[in-house]
Parts: C-alpha cells; sequence; structure tokens
C-alpha cells in the first residue's frame, strides 16, 4: 500500500518542474490507491488544465471539492480556470467562495479586485462582503471589494464610507494607492482624496503617479498628463494590462479596427504604411493587420512595447512620445494612423494635430477614440479625476482643421465599463487633402 500523501508530494515536485509525464504517473497512482482523494483530483484537474483539457480540469476539481468543499486554494484555481474559459460569473463564485472559507487569502481577493471593475451586476455577492467585513473587519481587501460591491449597487455614500474605512489601512497596504482616491473623488469625496494624495506626495514628492494625479483631481489646468507619468503609469500596468481592460469590456481596439477594415474593403487595396500611435500591448495591431502593408507600433512603455512585440504583429516598434516621433526625421509618412484611446493622455491636442499633418501623406487618414465630453457649453477638454481627458467633438474639428486636415465623421460610442458605468466615447476620421488648392 502505498503513502498516499508522499506520492502526491512527489507528483507535485515533478508539476511544477515541467515533468508533466512523471506528475500524471504520481497523481494515477494516489487516485488507484484512494479514488476519493481531494487533492489527488485536485491536482490531476491542475495536470489537465496544463494539456489544455479545460473542461476535464473543471470536472475534476469539482469531484475534489465534492470531497473537501473547505478547499480555498482549489476554488482559487477553479476561479482561474473558468475566467480562461471566459465563464467570467462563474468564476468570480469561485473565488468568492475561496475568501468565505479563508478570508485572507491574497490570491482570491487579488483575483475578485480584477474582476469586479468590470462587474455590473453584483447582487449575489453584496451580501456575501457585507458579513465578511462584519466578521473580518480588520481585512483591508473585504472593504475594498465591500466599497466598490456599493457603489455597483447604487449606494453612493456607503460606498464611499467604505473605501474611506481603506485609507485607514496606510498607502503601503495596496498595490495601486492612487485608486481609491481617484473613486473617492468620483462618489463626491474630492476633499478626502485630495488629503490622501498630498499624505502620498509629501511622503515620496518623486512619485510622479501620485504628483499628477492629484493635478487631477484637484482640477489643475493641465494641458497633457506628464511624460513621466505615462510611461511609469503602463509599465507597472503591463503585465495586468489586457486581463484589466477584458474585464471592463473594453471595446476600443474592435471599434477602430472595424473602421479601418472597412476603410480597406471600400478601397480594395492595402495602406501601404500605416502607424498605430500609443499601440501599448498591441490589441489593435492583430485586427488590422491584414489591412496593412508595413505596421508601425510607438508608445512611451517598453513594458507594453514587449508585450506587443511578442505579438509578431509589427514591422517596427519604437519606443518614444508620440508627438516627438510623428515630428521626427520618418523613413516614410504614413496613408493611415490609428490611436486607440491615446489622446485621452493630452488635452490640447494642437501640438498631435500639426505633427500628424506632417506625418501623414497626401490623402492620408487618422482614425482615433477619444472619450466624450458632451457638455457644450463648457471648456473644449477636461481632465477627470482618472487622469484622462475627455473632449469636446467641436474641439476635435477645430483643432483639426487648423493644422489643415479635413474633419471627416464622428461616431457615439461606449468605449468601456468602469466601476458598474458606461464610458462614451466618440470614434473620429480625418483626412490630410491630397493637394492644396491656390486662389
Amino acid at each position: 500500500m502505498i503513502d498516499c500523501d508522499a506520492r502526491l508530494e512527489q507528483g507535485v515536485a515533478a508539476h511544477r518542474d515541467g515533468n508533466l509525464q512523471a506528475a500524471l504517473a504520481a497523481y494515477k497512482e494516489v487516485l488507484t490507491a484512494d479514488p476519493d482523494h481531494a487533492d489527488g483530483l485536485h491536482f490531476l484537474g491542475l495536470l489537465h488544465f496544463d494539456a489544455g483539457k479545460t473542461d476535464n480540469a473543471v470536472l475534476l476539481i469539482r469531484e475534489s471539492l465534492d470531497r473537501n468543499p473547505r478547499n480555498a486554494s482549489a476554488y482559487n484555481n477553479l476561479g482561474n480556470i473558468l475566467k480562461l474559459a471566459d465563464k467570467p460569473d462563474e468564476a468570480l463564485e469561485a473565488y468568492v467562495r475561496a475568501v468565505e472559507i479563508e478570508p485572507r487569502h491574497e490570491q482570491a481577493w487579488s483575483n475578485i479586485n480584477v474582476m469586479m471593475e468590470g462587474a455590473t451586476n453584483n447582487d449575489d455577492l453584496l451580501p456575501i462582503l457585507t458579513e465578511i467585513v462584519r466578521l473580518d473587519p480588520d481585512n483591508p481587501n473585504a472593504w475594498h471589494n465591500y466599497g466598490l460591491s456599493l457603489m455597483l449597487a447604487g449606494h453612493k455614500e456607503k460606498a464611499a464610507d467604505a473605501l474611506e474605512r481603506c485609507l485607514e489601512f496606510g498607502a503601503e497596504v495596496w498595490t495601486d494607492p492612487i485608486w481609491h482616491a481617484r473613486v473617492l473623488c468620483a462618489l463626491g469625496r474630492r476633499e478626502r482624496a485630495v488629503e490622501h494624495l498630498e499624505g502620498i506626495v509629501s511622503a515620496d514628492p518623486d512619485n510622479t503617479v501620485a504628483r499628477y494625479q492629484l493635478a487631477a483631481v484637484r482640477g489643475d489646468n493641465l494641458d497633457q498628463a506628464p511624460e513621466d507619468y505615462v510611461k511609469t503609469h503602463f509599465d507597472s500596468f503591463s503585465d495586468s494590462f489586457d486581463e484589466v481592460l477584458k474585464n471592463l469590456g473594453y471595446r476600443a481596439p474592435e471599434l477602430v479596427a472595424e473602421e479601418v477594415i472597412a476603410l480597406g474593403r471600400e478601397n480594395g487595396t492595402l495602406f501601404p504604411d500605416v502607424v498605430d500611435l500609443g499601440c501599448g500591448t498591441g490589441l489593435c495591431g492583430p485586427l488590422m493587420r491584414e489591412q496593412c502593408g508595413k505596421l508601425t507600433g510607438i508608445d512611451l512603455s517598453p513594458g507594453m512595447l514587449r508585450k506587443a512585440a511578442a505579438l509578431e504583429v509589427y514591422d517596427f516598434l519604437v519606443e518614444g512620445e508620440l508627438v516627438a516621433f510623428l515630428n521626427s526625421e520618418l523613413p516614410t509618412r504614413f496613408d493611415l494612423a490609428v490611436c486607440v484611446d491615446t489622446l485621452c493622455y493630452l488635452g490640447d491636442l494642437q501640438p498631435f494635430m500639426s505633427a500628424l499633418y506632417a506625418a501623414l501623406k497626401p490623402g492620408g487618414l487618422l482614425i482615433a477614440s477619444v472619450e466624450h465630453l458632451a457638455d457644450p457649453a463648457g471648456p473644449d477638454y477636461r481632465v477627470d479625476p482618472t487622469g484622462r481627458y475627455a473632449h469636446l467633438p467641436a474641439y476635435l474639428r477645430r483643432s483639426a482643421e487648423a493644422a489643415g486636415l479635413s474633419y471627416l465623421s464622428e461616431k457615439q460610442v461606449v468605449l468601456r465599463h468602469e466601476l458598474g458605468k458606461e464610458v462614451h466615447g466618440l470614434i473620429f476620421h480625418l483626412h490630410k487633402p491630397d493637394s492644396i488648392l491656390v486662389a
């Protein structure tokens, strides 16, 4: 008779080292000796997932949980698999079950944090979180998600109270100590948000993200986000960027690519030279690659560019600021430029429009997305507490025409969902005339 626990440990060690055949042999021996061995079923499920057999993995881990329903790690792993299988509701349910069992399960809380950013319905989650903060009132993750859940349920004052409670745990507790300030500002607690950010800046004057966020929350008159802020912010965000945006229902790359594809089919030819301005991790590139001859990506963040390079879609990738890039001695000018949610870090668009005019070939086009500022009686652009700018459609037209570009069209769209609300934007087209008529 084998020692099942010892043999399982051997299997886990082999699994960790990438020796899947040895791991499989060990797990099978354990389950032959004890078909109800909960951990054996759990780890065999993980092995099936590594082999690409997602359905088998889910079944095996659920069987494991039938034998041992108090295994928080198994619920967390089940959630990870369900999330990757595009079953977000089931994944969130598994993560929540993990923290019900083990209220300080950091990995499960981290997964809940990410998934709740894009949540729109949390009727089942709110009472669970209410109970967790009652039972474990010193749990920062519980208060964070409780506040977010209250906000999604429309309880703004209670949500703000919960998120203020998060600040009491100290900035060092949070991987993103700025987030709560942004949300508190959106909930009407601007003074508390400013106080929190001032404390971070006072303790760390070189924190470019906190300094810019403080200026945005105060409503300072800023023409654009500082270059060092954008680079630092997106470098730190690069590893989780695609997953977070997926959970937000982020559609801007898809919407811009649809316009490119429609134009390409209408013209019946490729765009010979295309530039993706602020390409990030390359979300738009693969979607429009078939319409492009040569495709260049430009971005400030080396972390984002590494992710984009791994796609093997771009012919050239350049690290740099987009206006400086457009103004540089380019080896070619472009038939098409796309700019997906990059202009939301610029307020004053005139330098961009002038640089774009110089970088486009005669007849060249820009297709871009921006966040929509809908109040025609207000300013041309406004920086929100999120640190992103929204622009008036009339301002887009004026700044384009001042640079010699034609403003062809605009379309109102929903770019993503954030904190349970739709974020409205515009997809707009600009054209550089083929020739300039002289009277």
